[in-house]
């Protein structure tokens, strides 16, 4: 992989007719750091031997813009200008169509040049949005005095509606025009930092021709697949290869799940439940317990987990994200109560690893909860006290590890936190695990107000400082 200046990133070049573009999102980058192996799956697929493959960067940083000064990250509107200056000179010029495979804010750079400049509509050929926030974000609005990119994300903000209504206008069935390229609207499913409802819902109403899809995994995972197995990467070849889009019961179903479409969900699911996957029992599991049918949901995952206080805590881990996306405290207070009595039950049992598990998410829950931070503290430390004497009676092993170092966060102590993480890290967890892992730990930090904590999480995790 060579570079063929300071913003493009060059995967492959053999001159040929087409090409894909790989667009970041906020801060991200042109490099494998974003994408991970995603450009080469594409580049090692023979049926794509015939594209050309650049991965595009643009400024984007998580920090203050301050008026005046030198430099500052140009707002979506100025990105876009830029994405268009890109394609309409060396090397991506030459191309007779680009497929635009965009990840979160990246997606609103592509949807505003699309409705800015039509000759750019004209040469791009296929548009993939991954975790793209096309209806905004709520928890943007808490920093739109920050950053101009944060404040052009904001849910129901003018950039928003303003790309909402010019996109239905554009390209819109209303408007009597149809999308003039290939469209996919992509959502994790595990998604913390972009609700389904965002990626998913602008798309569905006024763009009968538009593509959605809901893949495993959360907001990097979806962009940073393991294999070409992955669902990312196989939506992404059969998407270029012009074949039938990923469908049937489980896609449609989890669109639905991830739109809030239960009984739908339900309808589509229900039927096939004997064929289902571990994912997919998971995703009917949520779809039957939001309908109120929690013994239906109980029983099916116990059915493909085993043990009851293992399907508790699938189920409640599901509400648990879900909450953290969208703030329903509904889903916050059944969380907690499944938690709860998958506890009891494992204490009852002697099963001390069920019980930390289940235990450490009971404090995690208060702790996250609780609008008072006094007392929120207080309970979550009380429960942790809990957890660490059940981790002392379990066996040693990363779970266990990790568990404890959250714990001990819990009760502000970080040195002895940080030497349980090392030990969870040298028990070699996956990628995917580290990084949720992390990202758990830095949560718990920030509840806690432990700022140094965070320093030094990072430079545990990540080597950095």
């Amino acid at each position: 992989m060579t570079k063929s200046d300071t913003h493009l990133v060059e995967h492959r070049n053999n001159r040929s007719d087409t090409a894909v573009v790989f667009i970041h999102g906020f801060n991200g980058d042109a490099s494998s750091g974003t994408w991970g192996d995603f450009p080469d799956y594409v580049r090692n697929n023979p049926a794509h031997a015939n594209r050309d493959i650049y991965s595009l960067g643009y400024a984007t940083k998580l920090s203050i813009d301050l008026v005046g000064l030198w430099e500052a990250c140009p707002d979506i509107s100025k990105l876009a200008c830029f994405l268009h200056t890109c394609c309409t000179n060396p090397p991506l010029d030459r191309y007779k169509s680009l497929a635009l495979v965009a990840h979160s804010m990246g997606g609103l750079v592509v949807q505003r040049a699309l409705v800015d400049y039509d000759d750019l509509a004209r040469v791009v050929s296929h548009v993939f949005l991954f975790g793209t926030p096309s209806g905004g974000l709520a928890k943007a609005s808490l920093f739109k005095m920050l950053n101009r990119q944060v404040r052009d994300m904001v849910r129901n903000g003018p950039f928003v509606k303003d790309l909402r209504y010019r996109w239905v206008l554009r390209f819109g069935d209303a408007a009597g025009k149809t999308l003039p390229f290939k469209f996919w609207a992509v959502a994790g499913d595990r998604d913390e930092f972009v609700p389904a409802g965002s990626s998913l819902e602008p798309f569905r109403k006024h763009f009968s021709q538009a593509s959605v899809c809901v893949v495993l995994g959360n907001h990097l995972d979806i962009i940073k697949p393991l294999s070409s197995n992955h669902l990312s990467a196989q939506l992404l070849f059969k998407g270029l290869q012009g074949t039938a889009e990923i469908s049937g019961p489980w896609s449609g179903a989890a669109v639905a799940v991830e739109s809030r479409e239960f009984v739908n969900a339900i309808e589509l699911f229900e039927p096939h439940q004997e064929e289902l996957d571990t994912d997919a029992a998971t995703l009917l599991a949520l779809a039957l317990e939001s309908v109120g049918r929690s013994k239906d949901a109980m029983a099916l995952l116990e059915k493909y987990k085993g043990s009851s206080t293992d399907a508790m805590g699938v189920l409640a881990g599901r509400l648990k994200r879900r909450w953290l996306v969208e703030r329903r405290a509904a889903d916050a207070l059944r969380a907690r109560e499944l938690y709860a009595e998958a506890y009891k039950i494992a204490e009852q049992a002697g099963d001390h690893a069920q019980a930390f598990y289940h235990g450490i998410n009971i404090a995690f829950m208060d702790l996250a909860y609780s609008s008072t931070r006094t007392e929120a503290k207080a309970n979550a430390s009380r429960m942790a006290a809990k957890v660490l004497l059940h981790c002392k009676s379990a066996k040693p092993e990363k779970w266990r590890f990790a568990t404890e170092a959250e714990a001990l966060l819990m009760q502000g102590e970080s040195a002895a936190a940080l030497g349980r993480y090392k030990a969870y890290i040298e028990e070699c967890p996956s990628p995917r695990e580290l990084e949720s892992t992390y990202m758990q730990a830095k949560k718990v930090a920030d509840l806690m107000g432990l700022r140094n904590a965070n320093d030094q999480l990072d430079s545990l995790f990540l080597g950095i400082g």
